[in-house]
């Protein structure tokens, strides 16, 4: 049977379509295509496309990859006031939902946000039942303030769903013209990312309606049609109306796709240039690499949809030549004529010069233009020599190993690129036919996939012969193969395209793992020939505006360069939103992998600031040296994927610190934060302004590691009690000396009771007197995460080395790339390494939690615990998390010295290289410490005398 499919690309300058015919014994072929100016109002200008292909050929399907609800977000237009409900009982609700976003598209799509009982435990228990009135009581209100959008997001939704189908089932009976969007359906675990997704999706619903229908409207009558997703697969017409947020970034997608079958190459790289700019993928087995770190579809909201990994450079057709006359010297880009091309480039008669007339000076490309383009050789010439090394750069910095692969050139401006010219490590660079239509060839020809992300018990190999994890895999991928079948797959086309085991840290046996899988399937085109029909979406129940808001703002950039602390007449650093994103990022550094993410606690303090209730002050550790000081540390114990989804309800360390006071009969007079490593590094800032007392500038290790045991307070054999933790549900329980007697002890007492607990609690340990503060201690640790914040900020080009330097550390590698993570469980720790591909030989480095020790190939140990090990992301210089690293991620390595007190023959049995189970015999650590500054060292100007001071917080 030989049926024909239509794909179609609708971006901003362009709209591209193609025919293609496709039968069971012979290759799709592209039949005829068209590229036209993209119409104001989109659809006519598609139609118009459409209809060049067609021709009255019989089509069987349509499919769309547009741009255009991302679109009316960026611009503010069609947007709906949203209810959002999240189902969490007494947890997460510290951050709320919409935390951190620009405050206009927050004021036109925050309608209603409420908290309910309800949400689960990552072991699948009830944080508190579903009260059905509660919900039906929300849901009212929003209807009565005209608010007919939902968003639905539980706490482990994606784990356990019945409570957010039981919430749509409600909103249903409530109100059947309700658009509902339930987060499961979105994303996986990650609370505030899903719900941020979610909530884009919501408030795009009417919008979606009403744009399906009016496609329907003006596509051939009785072609189903679909739209292309982010990961390259295929939404139906209902489903796109469903999650139009699943559309908004499908074009490098498309365009890869379109390459693969274009060129017939599987495995390679694809450089993709429009007109102003150049993205380069991935290929494995025909398919784009997918990513999922800090995932931003726009305006900076963080979200966990998958997209293509991509490198994107400022480099087009339409960039600009700028040249000195002087010297014949030239500048490129990167500002762009844009959709101006015609008008402005030398080809067409205008005055300026760009990558397109260069190209054509250069013999790359003919029949562009009506005027003869005439250019001197020099200037032709540093602009190929320039495009020549921005593809050679970036073609190695995405590449995971030193095999040679293909390059596949598609997109209008790749003309720029020769195809004759030698690469390193390239076998060979392909500008197949069709090359400008890429993107509408591989919208025609996307699949249809399923993704499941779930928490389960996966049981080692030497239980049973691994029969119990292999049944219980098997019935992951049947689930998953079956949703895809449904969704239209065509059954013997569908694979398992992606499956990631991430084992949770701390839980005994090491079974429990997050475990998240993709199915892909190919359309069955066939049967949908066989049953087309018409295709009957809902009607749009409301009235959408359509014109652009006249209150769109630009996005709210923050300047975070050349921030200075500011102290308040008593000597206390006076902290703000700034330095809140200074400290998060250098807890980040300081969490070497691990201590869980600073995002959501960042989140939270920056909340706490804008309510403008509660002032962060902070002291330096010398301001507390008297006995008759009582300061107390603070800090949650969890798994950090765990803590990814079960967000703080504001309580739990403010509780276990208030049960210490009540237990000791006094007050404390000033917190500090456990370890300055990962999230824990804010937590000290958080409890003492509720407290309204200081946070002391110090910390109980000065970075991350995974036990209580390894705090220099019981290192130094300071008591294990009193210690108090808090659970999310605000229940409390208390250690004294009667139940455990040393920090081991404590220790496995705490750790027991957080796995009972949800894997999330808030934890006060022992307080101490002023004098015991200045010698167990580490010292100036919130000025060092600041430090940190400061270089990363102010140093947008070389932040790393910035970084490096701020930390007294060293670059051990730069630009490398993740080509291999394990991991596993061992007594209840996340263990493993990551191999990373330098341009010379392979850096390995092992983590348990944290990143322990890093060594070569050939053996040679090049830094161990306790110095401080980091992996960044080589274009954001973010830090990476041991347990979202992946496969293909471009990193750097950082060393800095670990604090002095960590480096004494006593402490190095606590957190030395054998104290977490390695012994090298031909390694000696020698320390490199530094002497860490504090903000009062660098600038505060003033004569500062402790005991003069007021302790309290007004």
């Amino acid at each position: 049977m030989t049926i024909h499919v239509v794909g179609v690309d609708v971006g901003g300058t362009n709209t591209d379509a193609v025919l293609l015919q496709i039968d069971s014994h012979h290759a799709p072929k592209v039949i005829t295509s068209t590229k036209m100016v993209t119409s104001s109002d989109v659809f006519s200008g598609m139609l118009n496309a459409v209809q060049q292909v067609i021709k009255g050929v019989d089509v069987t399907a349509i499919m769309v990859g547009t741009t255009h609800f991302i679109n009316a977000l960026i611009q503010r237009r069609g947007l709906m006031k949203v209810c959002t409900i999240r189902i969490c009982g007494t947890a997460t609700q510290a951050v709320p939902p919409m935390a951190n976003w620009p405050q206009d598209l927050k004021e036109i799509i925050d309608g209603l946000t409420v908290f309910v009982a309800g949400g689960y435990l990552f072991d699948g228990s009830e944080i508190s039942s579903l009260d059905e009135e509660e919900i039906r009581t929300v849901v009212r209100r929003a209807l009565a303030l005209n608010i007919c959008t939902f968003c639905v997001c539980g706490v482990f939704s994606p784990c356990r769903s019945d409570q957010e189908k039981r919430v749509g089932e409600i909103i249903r009976e409530e109100s059947n013209t309700a658009y509902i969007t339930l987060s499961h359906e979105i994303a996986g675990l990650s609370l505030s990312e899903r719900e941020n997704a979610s909530i884009l999706n919501a408030c795009l619903r009417p919008l979606a309606t009403q744009t399906i229908v009016a496609l329907q409207k003006a596509l051939p009558p009785n072609i189903p049609f679909f739209l292309t997703k982010n990961s390259g697969t295929l939404l139906s017409a209902e489903d796109a109306i469903r999650w139009p947020v699943f559309t908004f970034v499908s074009g490098p997608t498309n365009s890869m796709i379109g390459a693969a079958y274009l060129s017939g190459i599987k495995n390679g790289i694809v450089i993709d240039v429009g007109g102003t700019s150049l993205d380069i993928g991935v290929l494995v087995d025909g398919r784009p690499r997918q990513t999922h770190a800090n995932v931003k579809l726009t305006d900076n909201i963080r979200v966990n949809v998958a997209l293509a990994d991509t490198i994107s450079v400022t480099l087009g057709g339409g960039t600009i030549i700028h040249l000195n006359e002087k010297d014949e010297s030239v500048q490129i880009g990167p500002d762009s004529v844009g959709y101006r091309l015609e008008q402005e480039a030398l080809a067409f008669g205008g005055q300026t010069i760009t990558c397109t007339d260069i190209a054509l000076a250069a013999g790359l490309a003919t029949g562009i233009g009506h005027t003869t383009v005439k250019i001197s050789t020099p200037i032709v010439q540093q602009v190929l020599d320039y495009i020549k090394q921005l593809v050679i750069k970036n073609v190695d910095r995405i590449k995971t190993n030193s095999e040679p692969v293909p390059i596949i050139l598609c997109g209008g401006g790749s003309i720029l690129i020769d195809t004759n010219q030698s690469i390193p490590d390239v076998i060979q660079i392909v500008r197949p036919d069709h090359f400008a239509v890429c993107n509408a060839i591989g919208a025609a020809l996307c699949s249809l996939s399923t993704t499941i992300d779930s928490i389960v018990d996966l049981f080692p190999s030497s239980v049973d012969g691994g029969e119990q994890r292999k049944n219980m895999l098997d019935q992951l991928t049947r689930e998953a193969y079956e949703q895809c079948e449904q969704h239209g797959a065509r059954p013997n086309t569908i694979y398992l395209a992606e499956l990631e085991e991430t084992p949770l840290a701390y839980i005994p046996g090491g079974h429990r793992h997050r475990v998240q899988l993709t199915a892909i399937g190919q359309l069955d085109l066939n049967k949908l020939k066989q049953n087309k029909q018409e295709t009957q979406i809902q009607k749009c129940f409301v009235d959408i505006k359509h014109e652009v808001s006249p209150n769109v703002k630009p996005l709210i950039s923050i300047n975070l360069k050349e921030k200075q602390p500011v102290f308040d007449n008593d000597g206390f650093w006076c902290i703000d939103a700034i330095d809140i994103e200074y400290i998060a990022y250098g807890a980040g550094i300081l969490g070497c992998g691990g201590g869980g993410e600073s995002y959501h606690f960042k989140l939270w303090c920056l909340e706490l600031l804008r309510e403008g209730k509660y002032k962060m002050r902070v002291a330096p550790s010398s301001f507390f040296s008297s006995s008759s000081d009582l300061v107390v540390d603070v800090g949650y114990m969890g798994a950090p994927t765990v803590t990814h989804e079960l967000l703080s309800n504001g309580h739990e360390c403010l509780d276990a610190v208030n049960n210490i006071e009540k237990y000791l009969g006094k007050k404390v007079n000033a917190v500090y934060s456990g370890e300055i490593g990962g999230s824990n590094g804010l937590m000290g800032l958080l409890v003492a302004a509720k407290k309204k007392v200081p946070c002391i500038d110090c910390d109980g290790m000065g970075r991350a590691f995974p036990c209580l045991t390894h705090i220099l307070p019981f290192i130094h054999n300071l008591p294990a009690t009193p210690a108090c933790l808090c659970d999310v549900r605000d229940q409390t329980f208390m250690c004294t000396d009667d139940m455990v007697s040393t920090p081991q002890e404590l220790e496995d007492t705490f750790r027991e009771e957080c796995i009972k607990r949800g894997l999330y609690v808030g934890v006060c340990l022992p307080p101490i007197s002023g004098e015991q503060l200045q010698k167990h201690t580490v010292h100036h640790s919130l000025s060092r995460a600041w430090f940190l914040g400061e270089a990363k900020f102010n140093h947008q080009i070389d932040a790393i080395q910035a970084v490096a330097s701020a930390g007294h550390g060293r670059i051990l590698i730069s630009d490398g790339t993740v080509i291999d993570v394990e991991r596993h469980t061992t007594d209840g720790f996340a263990r493993g390494r990551v191999s990373i591909k330098t341009a010379e030989r392979i850096l390995i480095i092992d983590f348990q939690n944290e990143n322990l020790i890093a060594r070569f190939d050939n053996g040679e140990i090049v830094a161990s615990v306790p110095d401080l090990i980091v992996l960044v992301e080589q274009d954001t210089a973010e830090p990476l998390a041991t347990e979202v690293v992946k496969y293909g991620y471009r990193v750097s390595v950082l060393v800095l010295p670990a604090p002095e007190a960590l480096t004494t023959p006593h402490a190095l049995q606590y957190v030395g290289l054998k104290a977490f189970g390695y012994d090298f015999p031909d390694y000696k650590y020698i320390p490199s410490y530094a002497s860490i500054q504090s903000v009062w060292d660098v600038y505060y100007k003033k004569d500062f005398t402790p005991q003069q001071q007021t302790k309290h917080i007004d």
